[in-house]
């Protein structure tokens, strides 16, 4: 069974959900996971975990992300984005470059955002965008987001509209809708979001993602190995003897004083799973493979 990551380019069009079953396809097994989810008219890296590697995604994934934007000053709507029902129109030729690129620095840092109704936020059990499409009303919950860097890179015109291209670094749960719908707020004009490109996601690049086309050729020749994504991880490496007593679920004396959380296990090259370090004792948190897989 093949166990490992895809770095995909998710096409504008299909759904997160479509693309996952979709590869799900092409390696023949349901053990397929993505790490955050893109509307179904964005386009970009949507990192996947293929096979064992699906349970190392809250240790792989990251926190960074990293869009490129279209922020449509003049037009809100429904869902924050040009696709939803449009609520209100303006005059954007009020605002000039300058003027938003002045108003940027104020979303910088920790902040608190309202995300779109139309979301996967989970209220009382169900997300907003199901009781939103039912004409239901929901105190939405705020959250507090991270932007680390925004800058405005583009500028045009569409008739009354004012559309910016924008450069965002956020943490993960970060709504760029919901960010352009703020900012147009602040400049006193309805706004949403128009293309959404994900250029970034954890140690994911867009330079090196591949689309799906490509993929389906050699789907394997694609697959970063669970290896390759530690490499740049503390691990801690057990001998042959406390490999085969880590894989039965044994805490182990170590030779490490700090404590470690969530920390890879190897035997040699061969990766075992994640423990925990206490005290100097290790404790197997995840074990990914079996006992019959050692040399």
């Amino acid at each position: 069974m093949p166990d490992g990551f895809i770095n995909l380019y998710k096409e504008p069009g299909p759904t997160s959900h479509a693309a996952v079953n979709q590869v799900r396809r092409l390696f023949g097994m349901r053990a397929v996971g993505h790490m955050g989810t893109l509307d179904p008219a964005a386009e970009g890296v949507l990192p996947l975990a293929v096979g064992r590697a699906t349970r190392l995604i809250p240790l792989v994934e990251g926190t960074v992300k990293v869009y490129r934007a279209e922020l449509v000053l003049g037009l809100a709507t429904d869902t924050d984005d040009t696709s939803g029902k449009t609520m209100a129109t303006a005059d954007a030729n009020v605002v000039d470059r300058e003027i938003v690129s002045l108003c940027l620095p104020g979303f910088l840092g920790q902040q608190v955002q309202l995300p779109p109704m139309f979301s996967a936020v989970k209220v009382a059990g169900k997300k907003l965008y199901e009781l939103a499409r039912r004409g239901q009303v929901a105190e939405i919950p705020p959250r507090e987001v991270t932007v680390s860097s925004l800058m405005l890179t583009d500028w045009r015109r569409e008739g009354h509209l004012a559309i910016a291209t924008l450069e965002v670094e956020c943490a993960k749960g970060t709504y760029i809708r919901a960010l352009c719908r703020d900012i147009g707020q602040k400049l006193g004009l309805p706004a949403c979001m128009g293309s959404l490109l994900r250029r970034q996601s954890g140690p994911f690049m867009e330079k090196h993602s591949v689309k799906m086309d490509t993929l389906a050729l050699d789907p394997l020749l694609h697959l970063v190995t669970i290896n390759t994504m530690l490499a740049d991880k503390p691990r801690i490496t057990l001998s042959l003897s406390d490999a085969k007593r880590f894989l039965q679920g044994q805490r182990i004396r170590v030779n490490h004083g700090e404590e470690k959380d969530e920390c890879p296990v190897f035997c040699g090259e061969l990766f075992l799973g994640l423990s925990q370090v206490e005290a100097g004792i290790l404790s197997p948190t995840k074990v990914m493979m079996q006992e019959v897989e050692l040399p």
